[in-house]
């Protein structure tokens, strides 16, 4: 019996040992089964990766391996081989977020380098030509006159020169509008492109959302990414934009602190009019309330339109202004070969208010003119002094009561338009009337006896009054054929400084302005070419890490082919020993 009992625990001893031994084979054999399936996967992605290796915007994959987990057998724990978690994108996400506010940064510099450039076309002094020879052909007209008064041709050429100067300031002003208006047009331009891309990166938070499992699943939605990323760095091209990718795989795309995109939500913008900034601006449809962009296309748009052009058109404006003011001044108070018969005043006005309301181009001052009434030949018959007031008190003149003084005077008759517009008329065809010694500037503001209309640069022409008779043009200031001395205060006056341009002439602040902006477009153009620097060095350490290498995609692929045919040669050998042992 005891003999028999031995005999039982030796046969199961070795039966023991036989399964031990063949399920540790099997093992072997599932073990580089799975090494093999990690190869094979492995070399998938190998094989992704160079076949995109020229498509712009891929970002490389990387497979994700862990050891699996390891079990025990007896008093040992042996490893059960290696298990694929993940096909994942290699990037740096810090990286991606420096280089798309450089992006921002650039394209912004480059929309302003755009406008600056335009600008420079536009203002041809910097080679010679536009407003500052048009000044000087102007002024030397002025002085060809002095030197012959009463000759005809030269009275035409000082008007058509005065025309053609302000034709000039016209064209540009017209000019410069219509690129400022272009640039509103980019504001509007972006607005559409910011909700076309975060409609489009809205789709693709939930569409990656719902492949990758909310972020249960270890790989990433490869392409999908792909294109949002894309889309991103596009987005980030028009507005400086801040992104969170979130643990479920979507990302929130923040502007200034207002959310444009969260999960699958995206907030719509639209662009209207503001009357603070004279253009478009962009606002959130959700809340209605601007957009708060900085820097990018959007950014750039606004600056060129308010900053670059806005700045150039203000400032032509008031040369404009304070020529119109300088000459017409000075012309208003003097007389030509001949008196006026009828006159209309140019500007309007509100009549019956006080001069500091009446609307007009500037304001009077506190003081007074002469209304003459001459003969035919030129010789004076009477001068009446017209009192302007303008204290800020309670019996200031209105232009009704200065046209009452007028009408007053015996020979004509003076009254007010319905649009505010004053008319003089001599009562007599022996009689025609001037005008001289003002000290108030009521003349000019009035539009009387003025050689420029309007106001600005938009509206400035020479007077209809002068151009329909040249004898108008206002020559002297004692009298008719008297002196030359309106015609001595008019010469060089493009070159005297003013109280209203700050002590500085007309010329001078048109060279200021070409000054300006040369000094602007070498800063602009050397900070566009840093910023794009900036971009192209981030851009190339982004690419190094997230682009495609063909030498490294070639060691993997050779990598991940030895331990495919390792793998094999495993399993092949733990296979031969399987058969031997069921053989014995």
């Amino acid at each position: 019996m005891p003999i028999q009992r031995i005999h039982v625990c030796a046969h199961d001893r070795s039966a023991s040992h036989f399964r031990e031994t063949t399920m540790g084979l099997f093992g072997t054999i599932q073990q580089s089964k799975g090494a093999l399936d990690a190869a094979q996967i492995g070399l998938q992605v190998v094989g992704n990766n160079i076949a995109n290796a020229n498509t712009e915007g891929y970002i490389r994959q990387r497979l994700e391996q862990t050891p699996a987990v390891a079990y025990r057998q007896g008093n040992l724990i042996q490893g059960h081989g290696v298990r694929a978690t993940g096909v994942v994108q290699v990037i740096d996400q810090q990286l991606a977020e420096r280089m798309f506010n450089a992006k921002t940064a650039a394209a912004g510099a480059d929309s302003l380098s755009s406008a600056y450039g335009q600008l420079e076309t536009l203002i041809t002094d910097l080679d010679g030509g536009g407003l500052n020879e048009q000044f000087s052909l102007f002024n030397n007209a002025l002085h060809d006159l002095s030197t012959q008064p009463n000759d005809a041709a030269t009275r035409e050429f000082v008007i058509i020169q005065g025309e053609a100067l302000a034709t000039s300031m016209k064209q540009i002003r017209t000019r410069a509008g219509e690129l400022q208006d272009g640039w509103n047009a980019e504001v509007d331009e972006a607005a559409t492109q910011i909700n076309r891309l975060t409609e489009r990166i809205a789709q693709l938070n939930v569409e990656i959302a719902t492949i990758e499992g909310g972020g249960t699943l270890g790989s990433d939605a490869t392409g999908l990414r792909d294109q949002r990323y894309r889309d991103l760095e596009e987005l980030a091209s028009y507005v400086n934009i801040n992104f969170q990718e979130q643990a479920s795989g979507n990302v929130s795309v923040f502007v200034g602190g207002d959310y444009l995109i969260a999960d699958g939500n995206r907030r719509e913008v639209y662009s209207a009019y503001d009357e603070d900034a004279g253009g478009l601006e962009v606002r959130i449809v959700d809340t209605d309330a601007p957009l708060k962009a900085k820097g990018g296309k959007l950014g750039a748009a606004i600056e060129a339109r308010g900053g670059v052009f806005g700045d150039y058109v203000e400032n032509l404006d008031q040369m404009a202004a304070a020529l119109i003011r300088g000459v017409n001044s000075v012309h208003s108070q003097g007389q030509g070969r001949t008196g006026f018969s009828s006159l209309v005043s140019s500007n309007t006005s509100e009549p019956g208010v006080p001069l500091n309301a009446a609307e007009l181009p500037f304001e009077p001052n506190n003081g007074s003119f002469d209304f003459n009434i001459v003969d035919t030949s030129g010789e004076l018959i009477s001068t009446t002094r017209i009192n302007v007031r303008n204290l800020g008190t309670i019996d200031d003149s209105t232009i009704s009561s200065i046209v009452a003084d007028i009408n007053a005077v015996e020979g004509v008759t003076a009254s007010i338009s319905g649009d505010g517009r004053v008319r003089i008329d001599s009562d007599s065809a022996t009689s025609k009337f001037t005008f001289g010694e003002d000290t108030s500037g009521f003349l000019a503001a009035a539009g009387l006896n003025t050689f420029f209309t309007g106001s600005s640069a938009v509206d400035i022409a020479v007077n209809s009054v002068v151009k329909d008779d040249i004898d108008l043009l206002a020559i002297s200031n004692g009298g008719i054929n008297a002196d030359t001395n309106t015609l001595y205060n008019l010469l060089d006056i493009v070159d005297e400084p003013l109280d209203e341009l700050g002590n500085r002439s007309i010329r001078g602040m048109h060279e200021q302005a070409i000054s300006t902006l040369g000094r602007e477009i070498s800063v602009q153009k050397s900070a566009t070419d840093g910023l794009n620097d900036l971009y192209a060095s981030l851009q190339s350490q982004h690419l190094a890490i997230t682009g495609v290498n063909i030498d490294e995609e070639s060691i993997k692929m050779i990598s991940y082919q030895r331990a495919f045919q390792a793998s094999s040669r495993v399993i092949s050998t733990a296979a031969e020993m399987l058969d031997i042992l069921l053989a014995i």
